[in-house]
């Protein structure tokens, strides 16, 4: 079949003969012109289906491909329509996952045995933060999943998820609002509110999706066991697990309800203890309050933080469990399963004895009364066995550094010579405003507004001419590029004038602004905001304080900064309330705010840190504001706190530095104490640099750069 692709007019061919997959809606076919797509052709295509496609195309989600030949999301990247006069969209094309298979595979006990016999329970976890990670994006992009349910989800060896049959969501068209409905859905993954309920009616939202989500994560950390099942305590037939879950008849909560927990199910107490809140939170606050149910960010920082408490049993080195447990219990599980071992050590999976049929022994019989029959546990399934995984590593969404050896220096060049530019460039555009503004120097004011104005071109220009994913609005293209423009006008022009005025002064002014953009360029890429210390409330101990620390230096720096502008227009009010010809000049004024603003900027960092870790260790902290894509407005303002946070502590540290190696530089009079010196000369740099790391931090984060 010879197809056209709608937006690049490529042609291809799909190779019908041997369709990857078929469904109720249409068949996969391969596209022999490139390995790496596959296409899915509708068996009735509509112009809905088109118009569908066409939004999805226009508005993708955030998530990239995680890794070669993987992607976090089967996203469509082309519409495809046939090549007559009618150009009829037919299908869709889509990355081609390979090397993946479904979650249930990992979930149950018996096919994981199979199949995947050494994904232990470490990697069930990173599975579910994967998963989460994906949940989030789509959901932070405006998409709604809707039919959520184990068959669309498929899992790597190392962990990584790819969510498919992408064209089920429910999509929104952010121009229109026109909303493309999800159809259909499985009972065991759809929320109390929607059981029984005509899905083609209904616009479905988040918190309905964050009920199947939770779903599947139980199963995942809970061998199998769907969160509903359980042996029925009533009278008559066991209902139905949508009557189940209609009734919010949750097994494992605090609530009476009719059933006990399946016998051979793992007890809830092997959850990390935050899991289980959650999971009490979802399917039971959940039950009449849809809103109450934890979100995927929730989910991701407590599912970072079990996987980090997980520890390894000294028998078995398969075996992972929290330490909040005091034995192994996938120990006693074996015991418990005859001595099948959920999870096989490597070296039983090499002898193949985890596929070994259990020896049941012979029970003594008493009374003549036949032995009770033992059920299978699992119910078969005919799966075939494949190699097991053997990598250990598994990428994470979003990830934390590892500072190894070669990615230590590696940051630490990049973060010198990025801040060194960005410091160089930050200097020379002030001296530029200062020659403009004080001076008067009219070529400066020229090259600005020439600066706003190519830059408000390019704005536009970009905007218009690519796409939708990348662009960005108009208007808000035509400011940021008339933003940027002045700016790399002002640095220019700095430059040219310091080198035309030969005055010494504005060579050290670049090169201090150069030493300390790099030693912030420097700190800022070695340490990166902490993604794995917020937690779900407040922070209180170490944590506290550390986090008190970082919110009391912004909230001080804020503070001190608004104090300081405060107190010289106040000052310059009283001056001229006596003698209304009693003004200074502008010039005089500015400097006045500057210097008054660094040392009260200072006192602020400073008395902020100190406070903010003292009432963050006994009385709690709030988290940090962090979300899975820093960037943008959310990454310029975790930007500005953490920046703010390791630019007063380097600037504090280069004034500790400076008053006591170059004491003569900095103030030579015989009158002023060392001491004096040293307490002025932290509280100046640390206003400084909490002033500097604030601004830089909002704008790298911004440009996500965190």
């Amino acid at each position: 079949m010879r197809l056209q692709r709608q937006f690049n007019g490529q042609t291809i061919t799909l190779d019908t003969r041997t369709p990857l997959g078929s469904g109720g809606e249409g068949r996969i076919y391969r596209v022999l012109e490139d390995p790496n797509l596959v296409a899915k052709i509708y068996h009735k295509p509509t112009d809905e289906d088109a118009d569908k496609l066409t939004v999805m195309y226009n508005y993708p989600p955030a998530t990239a491909m995680v890794s070669p030949g993987m992607t976090a999301i089967a996203w469509p990247i082309d519409l495809l329509h046939t090549t007559d006069h009618k150009r009829q969209i037919l299908g869709y094309l889509m990355p081609r996952v390979s090397k993946a298979t479904p979650i249930h595979i990992f979930y149950t006990p018996k096919s994981r045995r199979q199949q995947k016999p050494l994904f232990n329970y470490l990697y069930l976890h990173r599975t579910a933060r994967n998963l989460v990670a994906s949940f989030a994006d789509l959901h932070s992009s405006g998409y709604v999943i809707g039919d959520v349910n184990e068959s669309n989800i498929l899992v790597s060896d190392t962990a990584l998820v790819t969510l498919v049959d992408t064209d089920s969501f429910q999509v929104r068209d952010p121009d229109t609002g026109l909303i493309y409905r999800c159809p259909v859905g499985k009972a065991e993954f759809t929320p109390p509110e929607l059981q029984g309920q005509a899905f083609r009616d209904l616009n479905r939202t988040p918190e309905q999706d964050r009920f199947g989500l939770a779903v599947l994560i139980f199963l995942l950390l809970m061998e199998g066991t769907h969160p509903f099942s359980g042996v029925y305590q009533g009278s008559g037939d066991p209902p139905a697990i949508e009557s189940r879950v209609r009734a919010g008849h949750f097994v494992y909560g605090t609530r009476q309800v009719p059933y006990q927990p399946m016998p051979f199910a793992p007890p809830f107490q092997l959850l990390y203890p935050k899991l289980q809140q959650l999971f009490i939170q979802c399917f039971e606050a959940g039950f009449n309050n849809p809103q109450a149910r934890p979100d995927a960010k929730t989910w991701l920082m407590v599912l970072k933080e079990a996987e980090a408490n997980l520890i390894t049993c000294s028998q078995q080195l398969e075996h992972r469990y929290g330490n909040h447990l005091n034995d192994c219990p996938w120990c006693d599980r074996t015991e418990k399963l005859g001595g099948r071992d959920p999870f096989p050590s490597r070296q039983a999976v090499t002898q193949q004895q985890h596929l070994q049929p259990l020896k049941r022994k012979r029970k003594r019989v008493l009374n003549n009364k036949p032995a009770p029959v033992q059920r299978p546990l699992f119910s078969p399934i005919n799966r075939s066995s494949v190699p097991s995984p053997t990598a250990k590593k598994s990428l994470v969404l979003p990830q934390v550094p590892t500072l190894h050896l070669q990615n230590l220096f590696g940051s630490l060049f990049a973060g010198i010579v990025l801040g060194g530019l960005w410091g160089t460039s930050v200097l020379s555009a002030i001296i530029a405003l200062i020659f403009a503004f004080v001076d008067g120097k009219q070529g400066i004011f020229g090259g600005l507004i020439v600066g706003a104005m190519w830059g408000s071109f390019l704005g536009v220009v970009i905007s218009v001419y690519l796409p939708p994913p990348g662009g960005i609005n108009r208007g808000i293209a035509l400011i940021l590029g008339g933003w940027s423009g002045i700016f790399i006008a002002a640095v220019i022009a700095g430059l040219i004038f310091g080198v035309m005025e030969q005055e010494p002064l504005i060579g050290k002014t670049l090169m201090w602004g150069a030493v300390m953009g790099m030693v912030w360029g420097a700190i800022w890429h070695l340490f990166k905001p902490p993604l794995s210390l917020p937690n779900i409330g407040r922070l209180w101990g170490r944590r506290g304080a550390f986090v008190g620390g970082v919110w009391g230096s912004y909230l001080g720096t804020l503070g001190g900064m608004g104090l300081g502008i405060l107190a010289v227009g106040w000052q310059q009010f009283e001056a001229i309330q006596p003698n209304l010809n009693s003004t200074s000049s502008f010039s005089e004024i500015t400097l006045r705010i500057i210097a008054t603003t660094i040392v009260a900027a200072g006192v602020g960092t400073i008395g902020g840190t100190l406070a903010g870790g003292v009432f963050g260790m006994i009385g709690g902290a709030p988290s940090l504001p962090l979300s899975l894509h820093l960037s943008g407005r959310r990454g310029a303002f975790i930007g500005a706190i953490w920046g703010n946070f390791l630019g007063a502590i380097s600037g504090a540290g280069l004034g500790v530095l400076g008053a006591t190696t170059f004491a003569n530089v900095l103030d030579t009079s015989s009158t002023t104490g060392t001491t004096s010196l040293l307490i002025g000369s932290i509280i100046v740099s640390a206003g400084i640099g909490s002033i500097w790391g604030m601004i830089s931090g909002l704008i790298w984060g911004a440009f996500g750069k965190l």
